[in-house]
């Protein structure tokens, strides 16, 4: 279907007769079919507000800030930023290989640096910022072996900085807040990186974990509760201006900041493509692939390491600033800095498929607005679910899964003595000589009748369990057994999709690419020995 519709617009693109136009609509014709399924997903983003109002018959921007409509843009933009922040974490884990237990110092240090400069700041700062950098530049000249001109720049850069984000006169503003945020969360990546990236293993994911449980400890200790709020939090809704609030609706505030949510995360993904896809992002694959192999090379692994490690610093800073602006109370609370936001990211990568653009982004955002659509939801052992299974039928089968997965090398060295039998049949040698379907029918015929059997055992078993259970009446809450279900969504991934699932997808459309065109290949074979004879 695609490559029909592929043939069509690429063939009325030639009927245009300037050469110059003709290059501009091909190159649009590109563009559109090679990403055709991210603007689609882009659009409905941008509409979905308007889409939920017009399901749940409420308004987009009513006079209050009540309605199914107004709820969802909530969620759905701080699903957006945890997104970004998973996004952020895979760049690190999934394409460079660095293992890192402290990525949420840089999610918390987001709305932490821009809200307690925004309190704490005076202008006699700005004399002490230029001290500090000439004090770095000194330190670089003595114990660095920087030339002259690189220590210039960097001095130079080091006062332009401090001159623009801290004005000597006046009250900082919110955007300089947030430009002090990033050079912090660069300052923070660089010391970071330089220190603990010369560690391997598990010695750098402990040392990143102690630094960020550090920060951590510190954010909720009474002794800095002036600064920090401690374990009350920040509060900065006094000092938020009304520009970034999304708790007005009536005059659109809460719609705008809504679609800047938006156009943050798609900026976000697009730098990360193109990141991947510049030559340091191939340097980076590489080095994942094999460090080794890539210094032996002539690659400074140590300087792109640093490198990835600080622009995914920034863009956890940015999305963490941006999900504290989200939260109904308008506090930045000491969990922002806690692990749960390195092993969230960390679940959905692997989740949605380490090393892939899209699979954080389907697995953060599936379970996020999951938890917030399930959170108020009961269940006991004998509800349905989607009219086909009952509770205890899903773990019944689960549990078959379970088995068939520990079990899965007998069984397929069960399969192959089957197969060895078959062929032994004279009759059917010929039929599995030419690998027709007579071969892949008794193969699914002999695992189909393994996998009944087990249902079937599971399904008696079960039934006897369950009915004699004291607990099956009971009435859970799905939000208070969320982790428990993330547990077993994680093994089940693991088991049935090693690579997660936008990573197994890929594999799988890779391979029956290899397959078409080996077959392809022993297809056209024939016919050039006959023309060659």
């Amino acid at each position: 279907m695609m490559s029909m519709i592929e043939r069509t617009i690429y063939a009325n693109t030639q009927k245009i007769k300037d050469p110059t136009l003709r290059g501009l609509a091909e190159s649009a014709a590109r563009l559109v079919l090679e990403n055709w399924a991210y603007l689609l997903f882009v659009i409905v983003l941008w509409r979905f507000p308007y889409i939920v109002a017009d399901l749940t018959d409420t308004e987009v921007q009513p006079r209050r800030p009540t309605g199914d409509s107004v709820f969802w843009q909530s969620e759905m933009a701080r699903a957006l930023a945890l997104t970004c922040l998973a996004m952020s974490y895979n760049l690190l884990f999934g394409f460079s290989g660095v293992i890192s237990f402290g990525h949420a110092l840089f999610f918390g240090a987001g709305g932490y640096v821009t809200f307690i400069v925004l309190n704490e700041y005076d202008a006699s700062y700005q004399q002490g910022a230029l001290i500090v950098v000439i004090g770095i530049t000194l330190i670089l000249a003595l114990f660095s072996r920087m030339n002259v001109r690189q220590l210039l720049i960097i001095a130079l850069i080091g006062v332009l900085l401090t001159l623009l984000l801290m004005p000597g006169e006046g009250t900082l503003s919110f955007y300089q807040a947030i430009g002090l945020a990033v050079v912090a969360s660069i300052a923070v990546s660089l010391i970071s990186g330089v220190v603990t990236l010369r560690l391997r293993g598990i010695y750098f994911a402990m040392f990143t974990l102690a630094l960020a449980e550090m920060f951590w400890v510190l954010a909720k200790s009474g002794t800095f509760r002036d600064i920090t709020g401690a374990e009350d939090g920040l509060g900065f809704r006094d000092i938020l201006p009304e520009s970034f609030n999304p708790t007005p609706t009536f005059d659109g505030s809460r719609l705008d900041m809504y679609r800047l949510t938006v156009v943050f995360f798609v900026i976000v993904f697009i730098a990360i493509r193109r990141y991947l896809n510049s030559p340091v992002g191939r340097v980076m694959i590489a080095i994942r692939e094999n460090e080794e192999r890539a210094r032996t090379i002539g690659y400074n692994t140590f300087y792109y390491k640093v490198l990835t490690m600080t622009f995914a610093g920034v863009i956890a800073t940015l999305s963490g600033l941006l999900f504290v602006i989200w939260a109904t109370d308008k506090r930045v609370h000491p969990e922002a800095l806690s692990l749960k936001y390195t092993v969230d990211p960390l679940l959905n990568s692997l989740i949605g498929g380490i090393g892939t653009l899209t699979g954080p982004v389907i697995a953060t955002l599936g379970l996020s607005l999951g938890e917030t659509y399930l959170r108020n939801e009961t269940f006991t052992l004998d509800t349905g679910l989607f009219g086909i299974l009952t509770v205890w039928q899903l773990a019944v089968v689960l549990v078959v899964g379970l088995v068939w997965w520990l079990f899965r090398r007998p069984l397929q060295t069960g399969l192959r003595r089957v197969v060895d039998m078959v062929r032994r049949d004279t009759a059917r040698a010929a039929t599995f000589a030419s690998g027709t379907h007579g071969h892949w029918a008794l193969i699914l015929g002999y695992y189909g009748l393994v996998v009944l059997l087990l249902l079937a055992v599971g399904l008696v078993i079960g039934s006897e369990i369950a009915h004699n259970l004291e607990f099956k009446g009971d009435v859970y809450n799905v939000s208070d057994l969320w982790e428990l279900f993330l547990g077993i969504l994680f093994v089940v991934v693991v088991m049935a999709l090693p690579h997660g699932i936008v990573g197994t997808w890929n594999t799988f459309w890779a391979n029956r690419r290899v397959r078409r065109l080996e077959q392809s290949a022993q297809q056209s074979a024939p016919k050039g020995n006959n023309s060659a004879s």
